[in-house]
């Protein structure tokens, strides 16, 4: 009897595990969106350009809206890259960085374009990383550039989950 009810619990707890299927959170009206190139208020060059194109291909790979430019789009996802502190974090004996810190921070507007309003804004969206610099501890040694691109997918994935789904 115990071994049914565990079962029967078990068959219970897993039973929509694997089906959780995420819904859009967007009025049902706005079905396109357009993402213009992000504005770099940062002293790092082009990653405006990097994080933007990195936003329509998850938007695109998403697939719950199109990409279309600011007049025809329903919505229009702004964003603002305000902050990139690059922090060392861990020194060699001589006080040598071998280990870095890097947290982008980006603000985001999503206006509806067809009732001409702002429908919400968040500020303080923020990814980071760490990497190693040098290999004295036997961890993958990175650049910067490496590290800096990996924060920006991920900022990129944040904002689609951030419009779409409201997360």
């Amino acid at each position: 009897m115990k071994k049914i009810i565990l079962l029967l619990f078990l068959i219970i707890l897993f039973a929509g595990c694997g089906l959780y299927n995420p819904q859009p959170n967007l009025p049902s009206y706005i079905s396109s969106i357009a993402v213009p190139i992000f504005i770099n208020q940062t002293d790092k060059l082009n990653i405006e350009q990097y994080v933007t194109q990195k936003t329509i291909e998850e938007f695109l790979s998403d697939g719950k809206v199109s990409i279309l430019d600011e007049v025809k789009a329903d919505a229009v996802v702004k964003c603002t890259i305000y902050k990139y502190i690059l922090t060392p974090i861990l020194f060699d004996v001589n006080q040598i960085p071998m280990q870095y810190r890097l947290r982008i921070y980006v603000s985001l507007i999503f206006f509806d374009n067809k009732n001409q309003v702002q429908l919400w804004e968040e500020k303080g969206i923020w990814e980071e990383t760490t990497y190693y610099v040098a290999n004295n501890l036997g961890m993958q040694v990175e650049d910067e550039v490496i590290a800096r691109n990996r924060v920006l997918d991920q900022i990129a994935k944040r904002i689609v989950l951030r419009v779409v789904y409201g997360r």
